[in-house]
């Protein structure tokens, strides 16, 4: 086995037994074998080594072998765990790395059976990167902060967006520091300002807004309850977050701005 191999097999070998520690002797979802694998996968999965090759594929090794970064994939799959009573929509899990310049394809549409990871390009808040150099560095649950905010959702019921003359989905954030996603309307909507291949993407207001090449497919296969993670490191203080909280529960969420259809067709 090649140095590198043996370094990415050790690699994923102690993410699952982290994995499988969390999650108190039960079987947890990064544990569960891949029953589509097709041939791509199988040899992704090969080279990794054949201490892994020799087992079934699971759906953690299968992920990382395709390049999602295995940080996120164990946050993921551990928050898949914690929510997935509330989880209807089984057939596949969305990741979001916002660790990554807005170039890279950070937005990680795995699908359970067969393993497979599609990747595209996603757009962040224009208040979580306000020098604009295409990092995100700042997340809030705030309304108006036009920030994306980080953990776990459930992507929820389509609709048909006006603003960008296509369907589009709502969703629900599950944790203290998403739960007021659907009051602030981050949704998760096509876009003209985020596409493949650009050297950076422009900014929405904390919606993660995908290119239009996408969002037929995305609507189709992850309505009515699929599970979303989005990862990230957080510079903004908890503390301002809360202050700021107190106030806006002051005011009516029907007052609430709209930061999906009151944000700037084309991106800041």
């Amino acid at each position: 086995m090649k140095p590198t191999s043996y370094v990415t097999t050790v690699v994923l070998l102690f993410g699952v037994l982290s994995l499988a520690a969390c999650a108190g002797g039960e079987n947890p979802i990064a544990l569960q074998p891949v029953t589509e694998a097709d041939d791509s996968i199988q040899d992704l999965f090969t080279k990794l080594g054949d201490g892994l090759a020799a087992g079934p594929i699971t759906l953690y090794g299968a992920v990382i072998a395709q390049g999602v970064p295995s940080k996120v994939a164990k946050k993921a799959f551990e928050k898949y765990d914690q929510f997935s009573s509330q989880v209807r929509n089984k057939a596949n899990i969305v990741m979001i790395d916002f660790t990554q310049h807005s170039r890279a394809k950070r937005f990680f549409f795995v699908n359970r059976a067969s393993g497979k990871v599609e990747q595209w390009t996603v757009a962040h808040g224009s208040g979580s990167d306000p020098d604009n150099d295409g990092m995100a560095q700042y997340y809030s649950n705030v309304p108006d902060s036009h920030m994306s905010s980080l953990g776990s959702y459930l992507i929820q019921e389509k609709y048909k967006s006006d603003k960008y003359a296509s369907d589009a989905l709502r969703t629900d954030g599950l944790e203290s520091t998403n739960n007021n996603a659907r009051d602030r309307a981050i949704v998760v909507h096509p876009s003209n300002y985020v596409k493949n291949g650009s050297a950076k993407q422009g900014r929405s207001w904390g919606c993660p807004a995908i290119p239009y090449d996408y969002i037929k497919s995305v609507v189709a296969r992850a309505q009515n309850g699929t599970f979303m993670y989005i990862y990230g490191n957080n510079k903004r203080s908890a503390a301002l977050d809360m202050r700021m909280l107190q106030q806006w529960n002051l005011v009516p969420r029907t007052m609430w701005t709209n930061e999906s259809e009151d944000a700037p067709l084309f991106g800041e």
